[in-house]
């Protein structure tokens, strides 16, 4: 599934596009060739050219004149090329049907006839990004390459895949669901449910974010498509026929509901022709137009039920949020301006929202649907929270009622509202590697919405109208009477912890299942055991995949990409200079070695970079800093790293990393930000700081069903290296466990975290340890970087001192075991990691390929395609010298043939040479190089400094 962008955010992308898109029906030049409204070219007609001189950018709609698919192509000098193909998906039940289909159509097409194509293109490919995602009503398909071969590859595999799949009736049973029996080869095995989607989905909705969030939308928008799930309920996944698919790929997958976008400096020309070839041979489809949404008679409540969270504060789990319904997708301006509206009311500790149901410690943080959600046709605006007592749920919507009352009477700050302009100004500046990609996707649902996508684009043009339109009285406090105040079409949701929650979970399924085999014949009881055998013998018989296209070493370049970089030193310390174009951005950072800060404070490292810049200062109170942080910067962030050294597996780097951003004429600004947040932080403001921890816990606690696989191979690996153990201290269950154990401790250590905090601060402030520091620019600017770097050195008194070397007798030796985390999820996390060896060793490279080959050639087969996780793989990590294998919403009944799995797998690396040839080690080197060339951002072209891993928030 898909995960939900803003408007905002896509805006953030937009740093060269500034999209304030010149006359519609002036000729343009775009990737060398004159489009003119009404010219046609290979089956395609000109619609609209739009052109952003000071950007170089084009942007040309264009409709097929035999199917009426429409194109939009955005044609900028970015080697970073996209692709995307996008149909309009509204669904009637929640089989997730659209869900399914999205993985069955890269099963295998007329084309590509191999089971898998789309995983074989994985390691086939220099894919900057490739994937599918199911949305709320639509289904797309995009890629990234900087490879004009590859481009032409991967088109012609997705347009297979999408346009002429095979739909096999095997390949639905495999990725939707079945009934098989639990040893597909014994029939005396109990017969039970399988299927990637399946699997995948109760994964989903074991993570109680998704859950929430599901749930809120289905009954904000009953009797709609919203009203549904795209994903797929498990419980109605199961009634979901071979047939029934078919018939929805029919019906959805064609041409004329179909929304083609492409990106970037590849001939616009060579795209058109390529697709016209692909569907002109399809007649024209007449579409039903999209159903009117149905809005809420009233103000409505609903109370549903939820597993408990276990690492959660007993007796303050439950979660509420009130929900608007608001303005339509399509009319641009007005969701701009709602989102405006709502980062008003949230965003910051200035934020009226945020004081009233975040600072009281009424909950421990906002309710994951809290903010603007404009992915369906009817936009909504969330206010909720997390956390809170069953007794306070009148008292929080109360205070959101409040809140609202308030600032529809006294209105906005001037000051506050340019602060949150300026932020959007800032994110259109930043040069992002993935800006094409952002913006295939986020313009899809408001264009499969009947929106119009050069107006999506017209950022800028809103962020003027909007500078001219808040000068009149009551443009917010307006629409804040109109949207929340006298808006009857409104959800109050409530969602509380039952401790027979997955209990009925599991009798429901049990019933369902029982259900299903007490309605089986003899007679299609072997017909189960029988295309068990055959999808068991399908998944393990070798494939002939030679139709695929694939790259080949020689197609990529000898050298992969420099950023050059220069050195100087200023108050003693080293500075990387990156001189550069930004687009106006201007990014620092500062690193300070910390390998050697006693074991005691290390786990309150990750607490110490998230409490950094969310309270106070000796100079200013929060609310007044957090403005200032906003109005002059991206924001100010601090991290750790950790990793092992380069040379050795026993020795350690750790640091910690300061890092900000800010538009050209507030350089001097963002580093007097720095020097106070670093050097002068209010650690005694206990109340603030209670927050941190209330929010540090639910955001660590949050992430674990998501990334589950990441936190379990963390786990596998800390008896590894020190590296190991540190990362998992930092950031893997061991930080969780040990953040909720504060906030449920609350109150009676907040004290004695202060102190603590405290005395972190004042060690990295006197530290004598190695300082790093790096600069991103242009170069105009780099005098008044030196000077402002120079005088934040010399102010917070660091200088280039020694890394700490490792003591004799002090490194630590491997340890090997088992661990076993019981969490009340509905799947499984698994992984085992081995120890490898140092990233200057001979043997990394071999291993890092070796990772490729066994998840191509063998984990994703035995794992997911028979298994039946959603995921599953190996992983190299050169730094930490660890190899982990690991599987990803695994199913339960899956768990001892995962681990037994993963044994095979190193049975099968050792004999590998037997089965694989020149052929799949060139493709597990195109796999590698995928990461070494991929572009960067501008943000990222710069890195203070040596060779480290994340291992903090």
């Amino acid at each position: 599934m898909a995960g939900q962008l803003s408007l905002l955010r896509v805006a953030g992308a937009i740093r060269a596009a500034r999209p304030a898109l010149g006359r519609v029906g002036l000729a343009t030049l775009a990737n060398g060739f004159d489009y003119k409204p009404g010219q046609t070219l290979h089956g395609f007609i000109v619609q609209r050219v739009q052109r952003v001189p000071e950007f170089d950018l084009s942007a040309i709609q264009l409709k097929h004149d035999k199917t009426g698919a429409d194109y939009l192509h955005v044609a900028k000098q970015d080697t970073n090329n996209v692709f995307n193909v996008a149909f309009h998906t509204p669904v009637t039940d929640s089989t997730g049907v659209p869900h399914i289909l999205e993985h069955v159509t890269l099963c295998g097409s007329k084309r590509y006839p191999v089971r898998d194509p789309f995983f074989k293109m994985l390691n086939r490919s220099m894919a900057t990004f490739m994937n599918a995602m199911t949305g709320n009503d639509y289904t797309m398909y995009p890629f990234s390459t900087e490879n004009p071969i590859d481009f032409k590859n991967l088109m012609d595999v997705y347009m297979d895949s999408t346009f002429e799949p095979q739909l096999r009736y095997l390949d639905f049973k495999q990725e939707g669901w079945r009934l098989e029996h639990e040893d597909p080869k014994n029939p005396q095995s109990p017969l039970i449910f399988k299927g990637v989607v399946y699997n995948e989905m109760k994964g989903a909705l074991s993570d109680l974010g998704n859950l929430f969030h599901t749930r809120s939308q289905q009954h904000l928008y009953p009797n709609s498509t919203y009203g549904y799930n795209s994903g797929g309920d498990p419980d109605s996944i199961t009634n979901l026929t071979h047939e029934q698919l078919l018939a929805f790929h029919a019906n959805h997958y064609h041409p004329s509901n179909a929304r083609f976008f492409t990106y970037g400096s590849f001939p616009l020309h060579e795209h058109l022709k390529a697709i016209d070839e692909r569907i002109s041979k399809f007649a024209p489809l007449d579409l039903e137009p999209p159903a009117d949404v149905p809005l809420l008679n009233g103000p409505k409540s609903i109370r549903l039920t939820c597993p408990p969270d276990p690492v959660g504060e007993p007796g303050k789990q439950t979660k509420i949020a009130v929900s608007f319904l608001t303005n339509k997708d399509v009319d641009v301006f007005e969701s701009f301006a709602v989102r405006v509206l709502t980062s008003l009311l949230l965003d910051g500790a200035a934020a009226p929202m945020y004081e009233a149901l975040i600072e009281s410690k009424i909950g421990t943080d906002f309710a994951v649907t809290t903010g603007y959600n404009s992915h369906t046709r009817i936009t909504n605006v969330s206010f909720g929270v997390q956390g809170i007592k069953k007794e306070d749920e009148a008292t929080v919507e109360n205070k959101i009622m409040d809140v609202l009352r308030t600032a529809a009477q006294t209105g906005f700050d001037p000051e506050r509202i340019e602060t949150v302009i300026h932020q959007t100004e800032l994110g259109l500046k930043h040069r992002k590697a993935n800006f094409g990609m952002m913006l295939g996707q986020q313009v899809v649902s408001h264009w499969v919405h009947g929106g119009d996508p050069l107006e999506f684009l017209q950022v800028t043009e809103h962020i003027a109208r909007l500078r001219e339109e808040i000068v009149k009285p009551g443009f917010f406090e307006s629409r804040i009477e109109k949207y929340f105040l006298n808006n009857k079409h409104r959800l109050t949701f409530v969602m509380e912890p039952d401790e027979k929650y997955n209990d009925a979970l599991n009798l429901n399924e049990k019933e369902r299942l029982n259900e299903k085999i007490a309605a089986l014949s003899e007679t299609e009881k072997k017909r189960i055991y029988e295309e068990g055998l055959k999808l068991a013998e399908s998944q393990e018989g070798k494939q002939d995949i030679s139709c695929l296209p694939t790259l080949t070493v020689n197609d990529i370049a000898k050298h992969g990409k420099s950023y050059p970089t220069e050195n100087t030193v200023l108050a003693g310390t080293p500075v990387q200079w990156r001189k550069t174009a930004t687009n106006g951005v201007s990014y620092v950072s500062l690193k300070k070695d910390v390998s050697t800060m006693p074991p005691e404070l290390v786990k309150y490292l990750p607490l110490y970079t998230n409490a950094l810049a969310a309270l106070g200062t000796a100079k200013r109170s929060l609310p007044v800093l957090d403005e200032a942080v906003r109005k002059y910067t991206g924001g100010i962030g601090a991290d750790i790293l950790a990793s092992s050294t380069p040379q050795c597996l026993t020795e350690l780097n750790a640091a910690l990393l300061w890092s900000s951003n800010c538009l050209d004429k507030n350089i001097g600004n963002m580093y007097d930000l720095l020097h106070e947040i670093i050097a002068a932080a209010s650690w005694q403001e206990l109340e603030r700081l209670q927050t941190v921890v209330l929010t540090s816990a639910s955001d660590a606690n949050q992430g674990i069903v998501q990334s589950g696989h990441r936190y379990a191979m963390k786990a596998a690996a800390a008896g590894l290296t020190k590296s190991g153990a540190l990362l998992e201290t930092l950031s893997g269950l061991t930080q969780v466990g040990f953040l909720g154990g504060l906030a449920r401790n609350g109150v009676a250590d907040v004290e004695q975290i202060s102190t603590t905090l405290k005395e972190i601060s004042e060690a990295v402030l006197r530290s004598e340890a190695a300082t790093r520091a790096a600069v991103n620019a242009v170069p105009e600017t780099c005098n008044v970087h030196a000077e402002k770097m120079g005088g934040l050195l010399e102010g917070l008194k660091w200088t280039n001192g020694v890394a700490p070397q490792a003591q004799p007798g002090k490194e630590s030796a491997p340890t090997f075991g088992k661990q076993f985390f019981a969490l009340p999820i509905a799947v499984n996390f698994t992984a085992k990691s081995y120890l490898g060896v140092p990233y200057t060793h001979a043997d990394g490279p071999a291993l890092q390929l070796l990772s490729s080959l066994m998840t191509h050639n063998f984990l994703h087969r035995e794992i997911r395609e028979k298994g039946g996780a959603y995921g599953g793989g190996a992983s190299y990590s050169p730094l930490e010298g660890t190899m982990s294998l690991f599987s990803y919403r695994d199913p339960p009944t899956g768990l001892d043939n995962t681990l037994s799995t993963y044994k095979k797998a190193v049975q099968w690396a050792a004999n590998a040479t037997r089965e694989l040839g020149q052929r799949e080690l060139d493709e597990a080197k195109l796999s590698v190089f995928q990461n070494v060339d991929a572009p960067k951002s501008a943000s990222d072209e710069v890195c203070a400094m040596d060779n480290a891993e994340e291992g903090g928030r």
